[in-house]
């Protein structure tokens, strides 16, 4: 990933005084980002995480990871983990249970669990954080690491999942992420007992449907982890011939003779 830095801000925050955890069950991504916009309107800024799952990447760890454990008593189709903080003490724990209570008493969610200590705190990361290695005992998969604005995370998954689902019928779509910086993983597996090596073959082709969904939502293909060696043919289709004559132009100033990372960008 080529970056280069023009300016920095220091902004200060105030020691955090309370933290607040809690894993909720909802029926769809749209009542994830409803429930975020009303999270971050009931805190004023405390949201410290958001993190989207959908059940298959549960089941997954719970298949596949050693000491997790079903986080509600009930198994929606989706699950998010929210994470508030506060300068107050008792502040975060007093806005979790009041943004929990009105989203149960408008449908927002159906289902919910606060963490009432640390193990169980970390109990409720371990299966987000567990969320990729979870995947590896189910076969191999189309990665992909994207974002889209906030507000159209829901509208894209809706739409990637569906075509992908006709692209290759009884691929498994796997999907998490930051949902409160538009970021998301989107991963697509193999479908039980198919031929793996022919599905794997599908990828770049996949692959493409995936990231032309992405770019007419004005997102990125590359989120979190850069273009690198995978993507940075790709990125020709989603840049434009300015953006890549500047990065080439950057590169050959800084770098004439390729010597950082030669394989990678323009």
């Amino acid at each position: 990933t080529l970056g280069v830095v023009t300016a920095a801000t220091l902004k200060l925050f105030p020691i955090m005084r309370s933290r607040a955890t809690a894993v909720v069950g909802l029926d769809s991504p749209h009542a994830a980002i409803a429930l975020l916009a009303r999270a971050k309107a009931e805190t004023g800024g405390g949201v410290e995480a958001f993190e989207l799952m959908k059940r298959l990447g549960v089941e997954f760890t719970l298949k596949h990871i050693p000491d997790t454990r079903e986080p509600l008593d009930s198994t929606p189709p989706w699950y998010v983990l929210i994470e508030l903080v506060s300068g107050e003490p008792g502040g975060a724990e007093a806005g979790m249970e009041r943004l929990l209570s009105a989203a149960f008493e408008t449908g927002l969610i159906t289902d919910a669990a606060i963490a009432q200590n640390d193990a169980q705190r970390a109990a409720f990361w371990k299966m987000r954080e567990e969320q990729s290695a979870a995947q590896k005992p189910e076969g191999g998969g189309w990665k992909h690491d994207v974002s889209v604005p906030v507000s159209r995370i829901a509208d894209f998954l809706d739409e990637a999942t569906a075509a992908v689902e006709r692209f290759h019928p009884g691929a498994r779509v796997s999907a998490f992420g930051h949902v409160g910086d538009g970021n998301m993983h989107f991963d697509v597996l193999c479908p039980p007992g198919s031929d793996l090596p022919a599905f794997l073959a599908r990828w770049e082709e996949g692959s493409r449907i995936v990231h032309d969904i992405v770019a007419r939502y004005d997102g990125s293909i590359s989120a979190e982890h850069g273009l690198g060696r995978l993507k940075t043919d790709e990125a020709r289709r989603y840049k434009s011939p300015l953006e890549i004559r500047t990065m080439q132009a950057i590169r050959a100033a800084i770098d004439p003779h390729r010597i950082m990372n030669p394989a990678v960008l323009f």
